[in-house]
């Protein structure tokens, strides 16, 4: 024992030269971390010959001479489900008026696959889901009129009252994220998520007299493929609260008001 100590010692002190050398030659980040772990390495092996080994593990932890150590996180992947509620903000509307609180969208990711490597605090995920969403005229004297499949916005006529005008979208989604945990119930996602736009209408619904009148009108141009940018920052372990901008116009271009959108609201 007290040879194999002697042969480590001098191994050591071999050691600790050159990295002495190393960190003459080079005190960058790279050079102090290099000098660490080889220290670290060399006090183990003098340490295990000295004392001898003994090495227990569990699930969480391994012991090492009477020492507990963290083990690393194993590789991990999942399936899950998740829901966002928001509302829609029209942005770049040239001139036309939406509200806000008014305006809202639901989105359903039916299944998503979360995949953490061994290690790791990034999890990345892709998933496939639907999005519904509408954007409704403020106040209740416009209305969207539709006319050769171009969306426009027209004055309501005086006969009628409690009018309610709003553009409705449905799709389906494919949210692509990045997730960065920073501790157990706080993480920040960013990511994208691709939409194919399957279905659009105007809606008009407002009363004339004793009735509730609703006219629902298809066929408008609309933007078949969109792309969002989205964030979402968690707070609990499956609640968190999200932001979401479209670049991109809901209808095309010439067919109506171009405008974009900014979506706010819970995610859980």
């Amino acid at each position: 024992m007290e040879t194999n100590l002697i042969i480590l010692m001098a191994f050591a002190i071999v050691v600790f030269a050159l990295i002495a050398r190393l960190w003459v030659l080079d005190m960058s980040h790279n050079g102090k971390k290099a000098f660490l772990v080889i220290a670290f390495m060399t006090a183990g092996i003098v340490a295990h010959a000295e004392t001898g080994t003994t090495v227990t593990e569990n699930d969480s932890t391994i012991t090492y001479n009477g020492i507990k150590i963290a083990k690393g996180a194993d590789e991990d992947d999942s399936w899950s489900m998740h829901f966002n509620i928001g509302v829609d903000i029209a942005t770049n509307t040239h001139g036309v008026d939406f509200a806000p609180f008014r305006s809202w969208e639901i989105g359903w990711t039916v299944a998503q696959y979360d995949w953490t490597p061994k290690n790791s605090k990034t999890t990345l995920s892709a998933g496939a889901g639907m999005t519904f969403r509408n954007y409704t005229l403020s106040g209740h004297d416009n209305l969207f009129v539709v006319a050769n499949n171009e969306v426009g916005v027209g004055k309501r006529d005086g006969s009628i009252s409690e009018l309610s005008s709003s553009i409705y979208t449905f799709g389906f989604s494919v949210p692509l994220l990045v997730k960065q945990r920073f501790s157990k119930n706080f993480a920040i996602s960013i990511g994208a998520q691709l939409n194919y736009n399957c279905y659009e209408r105007v809606r008009n619904h407002y009363e004339q007299g004793d009735n509730e009148v609703e006219v629902s009108t298809r066929g408008i141009k609309y933007r078949p493929f969109t792309i969002d940018v989205i964030g979402i920052v968690h707070v609990a372990k499956s609640f968190g609260f999200y932001c979401k901008y479209s670049p991109m116009s809901v209808l095309k271009k010439n067919y109506g008001p171009d405008f974009k959108s900014v979506a706010v609201g819970v995610y859980f």
